[in-house]
């Protein structure tokens, strides 16, 4: 016994039994008959016995802990997503590692390199698009799984939104509502997410003849107080759009709560559309236009991806793409301008 912990060769010695006997009853193996395996089982309930699930993994050549990287478990929409990919693998048997990139290339190659040194059972990422991160999951054996995001030569299991549609479908909304000088706030150029929806932007304004005004184009961190920074330089042109579609919502609340400051009236002055539909979203006094993900649905499906790969090393590689939402609430409305 260390530290006041038993190990099963202290179990073995107390009962009087082999090392082996005490570890097949512990891992529920053949080999033990009933009577021997409930004097085990009742002998190590009543000591508290604690098996080190770690040394269990690692001996059966993986651990069952999952590895999950993201650039910030602050921002809610990846802390639903996490919730959901959580509760799906505990309810399997697998924990869940959370591994918070903030953005940063360096450190998620990082990530990757530890999820391989301490053989975890999986990886779910949703990852820069950024080469040395492809080549790196290029060479992984374990199961993978992409949430949200495009590389280019990944051929691995994976689920998204159709984010060039999700594009299109916020900027469709506002031409539709008369707008036609329309602004975007981008996310950081290593998001495939990010480029994809302002591709469906600037394929709108293509599609219907409307100059695309790069003065009216900003780029975010996806954060809230980044939101409040840019609605200074949104205040700063002269001829500012009517509109703007914005990469996400948390930027969108901090974007939008700067231009209320500065007297800004949303929407009859400026609407507002953006993307996640998290939570704060519907609250009262933001009610926020914007594109749904189907977060929950995505986490679950990323789960379920991964379970597939786990139970069978032989499964079909699934690509998911999910249709996005468009969710109408109080920051956009008719271009007073018409």
């Amino acid at each position: 016994m260390k530290n006041g912990k038993y190990g099963i060769s202290d179990v073995a010695e107390m009962l009087g039994v082999s090392k082996s006997t005490v570890s097949r009853v512990i891992n529920g193996n053949e080999g033990v008959g009933p009577e021997l395996r409930k004097k085990v089982m009742d002998f190590i309930n009543e000591i508290g016995y604690q098996p080190n699930t770690i040394a269990q993994s690692l001996s059966k050549g993986r651990m069952n802990i999952v590895a999950l990287i993201l650039g910030d478990i602050r921002n809610p929409f990846y802390a639903d997503l996490t919730f959901n990919i959580q509760r799906i693998l505990n309810d399997n048997g697998y924990m869940v590692m959370v591994l918070n990139s903030e953005y940063n290339i360096d450190r998620e190659l990082e990530f990757l390199k530890l999820t391989e040194q301490f053989n975890f059972a999986g990886l779910i990422l949703i990852t820069a698009q950024e080469k040395a991160i492809e080549e790196r999951l290029k060479n992984m054996e374990m199961p993978k799984v992409l949430v949200n995001r495009i590389l280019p030569y990944y051929t691995g299991d994976s689920v998204l939104i159709d984010n060039f549609q999700a594009g299109y479908q916020a900027t469709m909304h506002l031409i539709e509502l008369g707008h036609r000088h329309i602004g975007f706030i981008k996310g950081p150029g290593v998001s495939s997410a990010s480029s994809q929806r302002f591709a469906g932007y600037r394929q709108v304004l293509e599609n219907y003849g409307f100059s695309f005004d790069e003065k009216c184009v900003f780029e975010s961190d996806l954060k809230l107080e980044t939101g409040r920074a840019l609605a200074q330089q949104f205040l700063e042109i002269k001829e500012r759009p009517s509109a703007m579609v914005v990469v996400n919502d948390m930027t969108a609340i901090g974007f939008m709560d700067g231009c209320r400051k500065a007297g800004i009236r949303i929407p009859e002055e400026l609407s507002i559309i953006s993307f996640d539909d998290i939570a704060m979203a519907s609250m009262y006094g933001i009610e926020l236009t914007t594109i749904s993900q189907h977060v929950d649905e995505m986490g679950e499906k990323a789960a379920h991806l991964m379970l597939k790969q786990l139970n069978d090393k032989d499964a079909k590689t699934e690509r998911i793409i999910m249709e996005p939402t468009l969710i109408v609430r109080k920051t956009t409305c008719e271009c007073s301008e018409i």
